[in-house]
């Protein structure tokens, strides 16, 4: 019963829940003010995705051995060089957006892009437990600092920025003395061999996952940029918190599509997202349901539920997409998975550029949910024609 209460899920559940909760406490900033919150915060999200060359994904898909021959230089270099990216990506969206700060954005991009990438470390040695309890403890600090704010009087969106930056840089702390002690234990590696220096296939194959990755993440944000750039802060603080609810719905289709990549060997059955979507529905719609109940509550957020409303298509195809992905990466390697992203990010930036001028958060909802569908529509029409790949092929 206690594995249960403490299964994997469960706490990659609260850590959402927990920012779901942090972000209902937000509501309680004027919307402009939450604007800037939540400007802050996808600058540094994206950023670190852009920046962060999706070491994490591709540390969790690489196989058994990999680091042991390729050798920890190599894969630290690898790693500084997504930090100091990240830095630069997230300044430039800082710039783009005109809201939001750079310290804070550039800031939070490291620390960010650190968590995720040490964590794919522990994740491959199956430390699921550890690395979510690190995400819900976070959770709890931030929704505890918003309080503290909120109890002051400190309705400022910078302040509540600079509360979300130090959560991320003791998360970052937190992993990294995590695999510190987890490579201890493993105690000294073999030297690579000279035949396993293969450095231009590892390039490659980061190229390849991460212009994908790179495609799906500027699907997912970079809307909210734009909504910064043309509609203002105040439909941003609205628009960001309908996103970050509906958001909430995905969190099993996330830990399902991680456990697909960490897995050794493709299950049959893996494909199927119907179980993961099925129980994202009911979350989805409560999402709404409360986004309803908090434009009763706070005018100013009226128009939330409807965005919520808009959104719940493509949160759903979203779901069912982040399965058929994952198996899909499994089974045709990154190029399969980058086709599909490349041509969904097409489709997202004509709408995004062609709508959120002239329909606000409402075009950026429709028009994201579009993207989602494009997709998801992709990636199962493209899992339909694999092929298992060449046993040893990256």
């Amino acid at each position: 019963m206690l594995r249960r209460l403490v299964a994997p899920e469960r706490l990659y559940l609260a850590a959402l829940g927990l920012t779901g909760l942090a972000a209902v406490v937000s509501v309680t900033l004027p919307a402009a003010e939450r604007g800037e919150l939540s400007a802050n915060m996808v600058s540094a999200t994206l950023g670190a995705a852009v920046g962060g060359l999706s070491l994490d994904t591709f540390l969790l898909s690489r196989p058994a051995g990999w680091v042991f021959s390729r050798g920890r230089a190599w894969v630290l270099a690898m790693f500084v060089a997504s930090v100091l990216l990240s830095a630069v990506a997230a300044a430039l969206l800082t710039a783009l957006s005109g809201i939001g700060g750079y310290l804070v954005g550039v800031g939070s991009a490291v620390g960010l892009t650190i968590f995720n990438t040490v964590s794919s470390i522990a994740l491959r040695q199956r430390g699921f437990l550890a690395v979510y309890s690190m995400r819900a403890a976070s959770g709890a600090v931030l929704v505890g600092g918003y309080l503290v704010l909120f109890a002051t009087g400190h309705l400022d969106g910078g302040l509540w920025s600079v509360v979300w930056l130090a959560v991320q840089w003791v998360s970052a702390f937190a992993v990294c003395a995590l695999v510190l002690g987890m490579v201890r234990r493993v105690g000294p590696t073999p030297a690579p061999t000279a035949e396993a220096l293969d450095y231009r296939s590892d390039l490659r194959a980061v190229g390849n996952l991460h212009t994908g990755i790179f495609a799906q993440m500027m699907t997912l944000r970079f809307n909210q940029i734009l909504v910064a750039r043309f509609v203002g802060a105040g439909p941003l603080g609205v628009y960001a918190l309908a996103v970050a609810a509906l958001e909430f719905a995905q969190a099993g289709a996330v830990v399902r599509a991680q456990r697909i990549l960490a897995d050794r060997n493709v299950d049959p059955s893996a494909h199927r997202a119907g179980p993961v979507v099925r129980s994202a529905v009911p979350v989805a719609l409560a999402a709404v349901a409360a986004l309803a109940v908090l434009g009763f509550l706070r005018p100013e957020y009226r128009l939330a539920w409807i965005l919520g409303l808009c959104l719940l298509p493509g949160t759903l195809a979203a779901a069912a997409g982040k399965t058929w992905s994952s198996v899909l990466l499994k089974k045709r390697g990154e190029r399969a998975t980058t086709v599909a992203a490349v041509i969904t990010l097409v489709v997202a930036l004509v709408a995004y550029f062609a709508v959120i001028p002239v329909a606000g958060v409402i075009g950026a909802a429709l028009a994201s949910s579009l993207a989602y569908a494009v997709h998801a529509f992709i990636s199962r029409a493209s899992l339909r024609q694999s092929r298992p790949r060449t046993p040893g092929t990256v």
